[in-house]
């Protein structure tokens, strides 16, 4: 199947400046093609709806940037596992060192993630795209512009999991409630959850409540293995199946109802508002001509990430705010959450059964370990860990385990425009004011002698120690435009609609006032949906059923 990228690129070259700038316009402008952007462009296309895209992702002809193009395939060839096929480890491992370190100079933050290797060109350019953090504090600010978002990138975990209600309606004080009722996202998340084709199980746990299921996994022997090992040490602790699923070409679904325009390397700088205070449309800087362009549409999706959306409503004004949209809350830009990440590697034992490679996405899950492992201490917030074991050479089979924490939400963790620094094309850049408190911190010391332990249970001999990441570092980050019941408590209404742009809908995970310890991505997807529908009624219309997403082929 085609690649999202391709798709977007297809669509683009049909997108004449002639259509974009348009007198009628289109009926709505998604700004981003990531996850939640293909989803909100397929379902406002299949409900008739024309939908212009913009996409800041972007790759220069091939002679403009020789070296930089070149380097990055190289990276992506020798960290692909299938070399080990045709090349001996000696050398694999003495090229990437080589190719990292020419990488790494236009982007010494976005190799600090552990996908940076399989699609350099994924990430942005950190030289063209700065940002700054504040004093004493640290931030890894991972930003992927590929259409179909960071699952497309190989070697993501993609993992989808729903919250429980006490992530939606939490008991302790710590967050405030979100501003609907628990059970308002189960019919979104089916809905969302049908179209990805999950794999996984059917669990009947209420820290993940269970999913809708296509492709139901029957453990492996070293998955069963694991379970056995666990529950004989931690009674009682759940070990599931990870559900995940493959990256889906929603953009494909999108284009055949012939109601979707695209534009590539539009980095939106702001929405524009009408004389009546509702989004009008969106300006963006066009990579292609180098100018400024604008596009009109009376309803805009930003999609963009949380920090992205952020920026773009601090350059935005309306009547009701003309510091910023939401600015008059003051919440706009603050409680930046991302997890608590802590991870291990190391070399383990020969593992049962036949051979297996496993596909991206496939792991063992154990949600809210802390509960066995520190009983009690963390109440309603604690972490999960992410579990892979794969054969290797010989005796030996790799491991790698993931623990994540949920940070909670903190006005003083908050992003600001920088008052002269801009990226390469004139747009502010952002300042992130953001870090750990002593309770993450408490959180990932327990989190690091939990994987300890696991390691020790499965007589893994460690090559990475497991050490508390940068924030930033899990890419998980949530928060900065928060939804709440008053415009004077958030920046978006329960309907994910900013209180003060009226058509303007952020669905990135941007909206969300408390993180979990679960993956966003699946919570972000039900939002998007149940937006979208709010926005297709304000029209008249409806959604159309929605029919299994089309994966992209993992050599796409």
């Amino acid at each position: 199947m085609p690649s999202p990228d391709k798709t977007l690129s297809e669509v683009s070259v049909r997108s004449t400046r002639q259509v974009l700038e348009r007198p009628a316009g289109f009926d709505a402008i998604v700004i981003g093609a990531g996850a939640s952007g293909g989803w909100a462009a397929r379902l406002l296309c299949e409900a008739g709806l024309e939908v212009l895209v913009l996409d800041a992702g972007w790759r220069a002809p091939f002679l403009t940037q020789p070296i930089r193009q070149a380097t990055a395939a190289s990276i992506a060839r020798m960290a692909d596992p299938r070399a080990l096929r045709f090349l001996p480890p000696r050398v694999i491992y003495k090229g990437r060192q080589v190719l990292k370190a020419l990488g790494r100079r236009r982007q010494p933050v976005q190799s600090l993630c552990y996908a940076w290797e399989r699609d350099p060109a994924a990430f942005v350019d950190d030289i063209e795209n700065p940002y700054e953090t504040a004093e004493g504090r640290d931030y890894a600010w991972l930003r992927t512009r590929k259409a179909g978002g960071r699952v497309c990138v190989p070697g993501h975990g993609r993992q989808y999991y729903r919250f429980s209600e006490h992530e939606f309606a939490p008991r302790d004080g710590l967050s405030p409630a979100w501003p609907f009722a628990p059970e308002t996202l189960d019919d979104w998340y089916t809905r969302a959850e049908a179209a990805l084709g999950l794999s996984g199980g059917v669990d009947g746990i209420a820290d993940v409540p269970d999913s809708e299921i296509a492709h139901l996994l029957t453990p492996t022997e070293a998955e069963a293995e694991v379970v056995e090992k666990i529950e004989e040490k931690w009674p009682g602790q759940p070990v599931i199946a990870g559900r995940y699923a493959a990256p889906p070409n929603n953009l494909k679904i999108a284009a055949a109802t012939g109601n979707l325009f695209a534009r590539r390397g539009a980095i939106v700088r702001e929405v524009l508002a009408g004389k009546d205070g509702r989004a009008a449309g969106v300006a963006w800087h066009d990579r292609a001509s180098g100018e400024r362009l604008e596009a009109r549409a009376p309803i805009v999706f930003s999609c963009a990430s949380p920090l992205e959306s952020a920026r773009i409503l601090m350059l935005s004004h309306a009547p009701l705010s003309q510091d910023g949209i939401g600015a008059r809350s003051g919440m706009l830009g603050r409680n930046l959450m991302d997890h608590v990440l802590v991870k291990v590697e190391g070399i383990g034992p020969r593992l049962p059964g036949k051979p297996y490679s496993p596909p991206d996405g496939r792991c063992s899950f154990l949600p809210r370990f802390d509960r066995a492992s520190d009983p009690g201490k963390w109440g309603e917030r604690g972490f999960g860990i992410q579990l892979y074991r794969t054969p290797g050479d010989g005796d030996r089979s790799w491991f790698t385990a993931v623990a994540f924490g949920e940070m909670l939400p903190d006005p003083d963790n908050h992003v600001r425009l920088h008052p002269t620094r801009t990226d390469a094309w004139g747009i502010p850049s952002l300042v992130i004011d953001a870090g750990l408190s002593a309770r993450d911190t408490a959180m990932a010391g327990a989190m690091d002698e939990a994987l300890r332990e696991l390691s020790g249970l499965c007589e893994v001999n460690l090559t990475v120690e497991p050490s508390v990441a940068t924030p930033g570092t899990s890419a998980h980050e949530c928060g900065t435009a928060r939804m709440a019941g008053r415009p004077e408590d958030g920046v978006l209404d329960s309907f994910n609609q900013c209180w003060d742009m009226p058509g303007l809908y952020v669905t990135d995970a941007a909206s969300f006032p408390s993180q979990g310890f679960q993956n966003p991505t699946l919570t972000v997807l039900a939002l998007t949906a149940r937006a979208c529908e709010h926005a297709v009624k304000a029209k008249g219309g409806q959604l159309a059923p929605t029919a299994p997403a089309i994966a992209v082929s993992e050599t796409a």
